[in-house]
């Protein structure tokens, strides 16, 4: 049974092609079943804090572990361990150097192997592992310190590295060997010079916020005063779009068009605004799911067709630039965030990529799901000022038609149509337009903060076995608590403990803080578990 998350364990989390949710807990892995928001399976056999976890398409977990000693001089040591789930035993043990592990991913555009696992360690190297047998196939050094990187999902030789100091692209990637070339470096500033970072553009001004950010790449390195890349949270290239990248800021995304090797967008929050935590880019659909501060996870869809165009003071552009603008669709609601509850991670549904599921640092899981619902406006009698979304035209190759129903929300392209703002789609006189909504459709509850009492209900006897059930009642002895056992039940006073009387009922104590003569006011509840 667990209960909150400790802090190595923020971003330890994955979500499988299975259905099965994968996050880290101290130095366990808890899977949870997604449509059912239940526990499957805890793997336990290591004494260090979870710090990456990572599913893959045939049913493995693989994780490294970060040992952290309580002195003065933190030993450090890393571990990969693969895990087959359903048995919930170890398959194999991989450890380099003792360092711990910065990123990894599994190797899933390749047919050489199954289990082939990139994994960064630290300060500069990248390991190519064979993770069934635990051989190390290859090995490269890099002259900065790799932080993260993102594999290019429309040309598996092509990938990314982020670096302490900017960005570090390989074209000559391949499981059979080591990179020949050290990469080209690019190198980029933090976006603070943007105007959309103190304040947020204006329509008319989106050209000179863009203009403020193109000079952010370069093959130069940046001036000592200029802050590189230190507070970049995340780098990934979108699956959704080939040659684009996201660079992930906490009060901005940037978008990079790497063929011209400029920035096209920038999706910044208000001053007043929640900054970023994590983006997840969608395939299905050019979306995004982002995480805020505030445990907030909202979906961006990108607008179609939208070009820069120059103010009336300015000259306008011979080769004007391709704008990507992506429009805050929908939000969930924000949790309630404290010094001991934050967000830790977010993910998202590789299959349908119509839910997103939200890692909160108390031990809950929340589980939301994209509904969309049909406004009954026709294209033609809209009119929105923001750029509306419409349903697809067709479903499995069918045309839709005039007196057919909503289609059924299996994925974000059966609720989005594609490209459908523009084209050949408003041909379409069926087209409809699509609002799109978040709903918590699952919810796991971890144990509240130590400390607590615990107690069992009484053995199993041959009296009672045909009513027999196995109940365990845990009372947190402090403060603002609650007795869980099949039934929720607040205390007006500190609990201090609880006693099984009958397999359906206990007798649960507490106690006030004592006022100014030292007296304290008691309290006895005898509890019926039947009727609560």
């Amino acid at each position: 049974l667990t209960g909150a998350l400790s802090s190595p364990n923020r971003g330890a989390a994955d979500w499988g092609w299975q259905g099965l949710i994968a996050y880290g807990c101290h130095s366990l892995v808890l899977v949870v079943d997604a449509n059912s928001a239940q526990t499957l399976q805890v793997l336990e056999r290591h004494k260090a804090s979870v710090v990456k976890v990572r599913c893959t398409c045939v049913g493995y977990l693989c994780f490294p572990l970060k040992v952290l000693v309580l002195k003065l001089q933190s030993l450090t040591s890393g571990k990969i361990i693969v895990w087959d789930v359903a048995t919930g035993t170890a398959r194999c043990e991989i450890q380099e150097h003792s360092k711990p592990i910065q990123d990894m991913q599994w190797l899933w555009n390749q047919d050489a192997s199954r289990d082939l696992l990139l994994a960064v360690h630290p300060p500069n190297y990248i390991v190519l592992w064979n993770a069934d047998t635990g051989t190390k196939l290859w090995k490269k050094s890099y002259a900065e310190n790799i932080l993260s990187f993102s594999f290019d999902p429309f040309d598996p030789s092509h990938l990314a590295l982020l670096t302490s100091e900017g960005i570090v692209f390989i074209s000559d990637f391949s499981p059979s060997k080591a990179p020949a070339s050290s990469g080209k470096k690019v190198y980029i500033s933090s976006p603070h010079s943007s105007p959309s970072h103190n304040k947020l553009a204006a329509a008319t001004g989106a050209k000179k916020a863009l203009d403020k950010v193109k000079i952010l790449i370069s093959n130069e390195k940046p001036s000592a005063e200029s802050v590189t890349l230190n507070d970049c949270l995340q780098l990934s290239y979108l699956p959704s779009k080939r040659n684009y990248m996201l660079l992930l800021y906490p009060r901005e995304i940037l978008i990079l068009d790497l063929e011209v090797n400029q920035t096209v967008g920038v999706i910044a929050i208000e001053r007043t605004g929640v900054p970023f935590i994590q983006v997840i880019p969608c395939f299905q659909r050019d979306g995004l799911f982002c995480l805020h501060e505030n445990g907030c996870i909202t979906l961006r869809v990108r607008r179609s067709n939208c070009s820069i165009t120059a103010t009336p003071n300015e000259e306008p552009d011979p080769e004007p630039v391709q704008e990507l603008v992506y429009d805050l669709r929908s939000q969930c609601d924000a949790i309630r965030v404290t010094k001991t509850v934050r967000p830790f991670s977010m993910v998202c549904c590789p299959v349908n990529e119509n839910a997103a599921a939200l890692i909160v640092s108390d031990g809950r899981v929340m589980i939301w799901e994209l509904k969309s619902s049909i406004s009954g406006r026709n294209v033609r009698n809209s009119s929105s000022s923001a750029s509306p979304l419409y349903s697809p035209v067709s479903f499995c190759g069918i045309p839709v038609g005039a007196l057919q129903n909503k289609l059924p929300d299996l994925s974000l392209d059966n609720m989005i149509g594609q490209g459908a703002s523009a084209g050949e789609e408003f041909r379409n006189s069926f087209l409809q337009e699509v609002h799109l909504k978040f709903l918590l459709t699952g919810l796991l509850s971890g144990l509240p903060l130590p400390p607590f009492a615990i107690r069992m209900c009484p053995p199993l006897t041959t009296k009672n076995i045909k009513q027999y059930e196995p109940i365990l009642a845990v009372v947190q002895t402090c403060s603002n608590s609650n007795i869980l056992a099949d039934m929720l039940y607040a205390f007006l006073s500190d609990p201090r403990g609880i006693e099984w009387i009958s397999l359906t009922g206990f007798i649960s104590f507490a106690t006030s803080t004592p006022n100014n003569l030292g007296l304290v006011r008691n309290e006895l509840q005898l509890v019926d578990l039947p009727t609560g």
